[in-house]
């Protein structure tokens, strides 16, 4: 089956949270955001290059008052439109506004329970925001997912989080793991044994709420004996690049929105086109022109390098800023247990 080509889109980079775990460190918008009609252009573009999913991200989307005009663009083109937002800046209109543009889920945030989630978001009265919108939403018959990004601060939170997920019917749920970038102290990421019962825990999670679309993020994984468990598809390495592109408010273009090395941008819309940029044979090289010499530090040497090409290139930029080498491997910490070599 083809895979479905599928735009992220860092609206913009205003957000009215101060996340401590945040990897584009939003807040401000960036200085030279694109206006209402390069946004639209954006979609013609998309749609051109045959795109099937657009989901506006930030910063906080529902910020830029246009985000409206621009889903409605999507939907024009049916192209399946999503959104991905912390809620905080929602009234009775956005609900509506949300409605209207039909998408086919719309993504919050839920880091922990109300003490844990607000401080982690930097934002008070987060948690209670967030599942008054849940709940207005699914009164709406509206499918909303949950995203959780998992650092030593939450982890043992999880449950909690999952029992009120399942209380408040939400529809899916990502479990991804935090990155040194951004914000993020390096100092509360997983270790590889917590990184390992995190893949257990997700693994448990889709057993216990097989209604629930429960999936691991990209840096979840790879190729243990957990794998087959994770998500519903087989990894088949990193994405960015290949069905997905990142696009970053002021028009730069990445693999994926979470690959923040500079060298990661590929061009700029108002410098190409998406086309030129989409189809240029030396952009995303990492993914495109891969082979089992670019894997480096554990990574190198693998029996399944060549399909893994080398796990999340985002985590493995925001650990070692360079590609082709994540650091946390279930297939790697296996093997580490084996031998008596457990980190």
């Amino acid at each position: 089956m083809k895979t479905q080509k599928i735009l992220v889109w860092e609206y913009t980079l205003k957000c009215n949270s101060k996340c401590i775990h945040c990897g584009s460190d939003a807040g401000k918008p960036r200085p030279n955001e694109l206006t209402s009609s390069e946004a639209l252009n954006v979609v013609d573009q998309a749609h051109e290059l045959g795109f099937k999913k657009i989901i506006l991200s930030g910063g906080e989307p529902t910020l830029r008052k246009d985000w409206t005009r621009t889903a409605e663009r999507i939907n024009d083109y049916d192209i399946e439109f999503g959104i991905i937002t912390n809620g905080l800046a929602w009234d009775e209109q956005t609900i509506e506004d949300i409605l209207s543009t039909k998408p086919f889920a719309v993504g919050f945030s839920v880091d922990g329970e109300p003490k844990l989630h607000n401080y982690l978001r930097g934002a008070k009265g987060s948690h209670e925001k967030v599942f008054e919108s849940i709940m207005e939403l699914k009164r709406k018959n509206q499918p909303v997912c949950a995203v959780t990004s998992v650092s030593k601060k939450n982890f043992d939170e999880l449950k909690d989080i999952r029992y009120r997920l399942n209380d408040h019917n939400v529809d899916a749920w990502q479990i991804q793991l935090t990155s040194p970038m951004g914000r993020m102290d390096k100092h509360l990421i997983l270790d590889p044994k917590e990184y390992y019962q995190l893949a257990e825990f997700i693994i448990d999670t889709r057993g216990l709420l097989p209604y629930m679309n429960v999936q691991a993020g990209d840096c979840v994984g790879y190729y243990g004996s957990l794998e087959n468990e994770l998500r519903d598809g087989k990894w088949n390495g990193c994405s960015a690049g290949i069905y997905t592109i990142g696009l970053d408010s002021d028009g730069g273009v990445r693999g994926c929105l979470s690959i923040r090395i500079p060298e990661a941008v590929e061009g700029n819309i108002r410098k190409q086109s998406l086309k030129e940029i989409w189809e240029d044979p030396n952009n995303f090289s990492y993914n495109r022109k891969f082979n089992v010499k670019n894997l480096k530090g554990e990574c190198r040497g693998c029996e399944h390098g060549a399909q893994c090409r080398g796990g999340c290139q985002c985590s493995s930029t925001a650990f070692y800023g360079e590609f082709n080498k994540a650091p946390l491997c279930n297939y790697r910490y296996e093997g580490g247990i084996k031998n008596g070599k457990e980190k």
